[in-house]
């Protein structure tokens, strides 16, 4: 359903009036409590997401005028086309499993025995494009992922799920990647000038064909976001995640969360991993009369907007990265 921005929207212009329009006492204490922000709550949850963006950015996180900045998902296998990406999987169900990891929450998919329709919107419901995926009858090939026009994505243009008996090429690297283990990395770090912190990142998703093991982190401090820097992000933006990211990040927490809580919350100097609480992720929405930053609870994946213009939440930053060729 998509209707957060027609909320917002309303809401927004209901709020503007009663700053605007004062012909009583009490229309005046309207315009007061709005420009003291009190009409404005202090988190909205999330019900609407642009398709088109949320799959766009699960599989090749781009900025706000399309640059590349890492891939999430998939191999390039040929020079000829890099654009052609390939995952490695055992099974139809588990590259199925994969394909809706990408669509939004509330997404629009129909299932026609093992093909898959998915009809992208915007927040406000206007149609964007459309995806397929559909299994394949050859041995090699699994599934294949297509959009319904060849410039609806950028930096990729199709996926092929391959079994993974028939991935082509050896994994050249001896690195090992288990889940919970621990390494130090290093993240830019944007307080005052530029500079670069190292925080201890727990592995939550092994290495496989055409997927990149991750690591998680948690902020050791808590941040408002009024107080950030003119940047926006005080990270790296290619090691905090967005919305299909953050909640990718959820997800494999669930599945231990005990497990990697366990670990994360005796590091020293991190931040803790607890049920119900809320993290700071890449996202941020400037409506009429407040400014919302997203952030997930990732015990259950819900993302809220907090507003920072009139209120000040205070949370952790989540890191999540999965671009390590080492």
């Amino acid at each position: 359903m998509k209707t957060a921005k027609f909320i917002n929207t309303v809401a927004a212009l209901a709020i503007a009036a009663t700053v605007f329009t004062a012909c009583s006492s009490d229309d005046d204490d309207n315009s007061n409590n709005a420009q003291n922000g009190q009409n404005v709550p202090v988190s909205q949850a999330v019900t609407a997401y642009d398709d088109l963006n949320y799959f766009q950015n699960a599989i090749v996180s781009i900025d706000s005028v399309g640059n590349f900045i890492s891939r999430n998902y998939g191999e390039a296998l040929y020079d000829n086309d890099t654009t052609h990406l390939y995952i490695g999987v055992e099974t139809l169900a588990q590259a199925e499993s994969i394909f809706r990891e990408w669509v939004a929450p509330n997404g629009n998919v129909a299932k026609t025995g093992n093909e898959l329709t998915y009809l992208l919107t915007d927040v406000q419901g206007r149609a964007e494009g459309t995806i397929f995926f559909k299994a394949a009858s050859s041995a090699s090939i699994v599934a294949e992922v297509t959009p319904s026009s060849p410039t609806l994505l950028k930096h990729f243009s199709k996926v092929t799920f391959l079994s993974n008996s028939a991935w082509p090429h050896n994994d050249s690297s001896d690195e090992v990647y288990r889940l919970g283990d621990t390494r130090r990395l290093t993240v830019d770090h944007r307080v005052s000038g530029h500079k670069q912190d190292v925080y201890t990142f727990v592995c939550i998703r092994e290495k496989g064909h055409g997927v990149n093991a991750m690591y998680f982190a948690i902020s050791p401090d808590l941040y408002v976001p009024k107080t950030w820097t003119p940047k926006d992000l005080l990270y790296d933006v290619a090691a905090v995640p967005g919305e299909a990211k953050a909640k990718t990040v959820a997800t494999l927490l669930q599945q231990k969360w005990d497990f990697y809580a366990n670990i994360l919350n005796n590091i020293s100097g991190g931040g803790k991993l607890n049920r119900g609480e809320y993290y700071w992720i890449d996202k941020k929405i400037t409506y009429a009369v407040y400014t919302n930053q997203y952030a997930i609870n990732l015990s259950n994946g819900q993302i809220d907007g907090w507003d920072f213009q009139w209120h000040n939440p205070e949370k952790h930053f989540i890191l999540a990265i999965d671009y390590l060729n080492y």
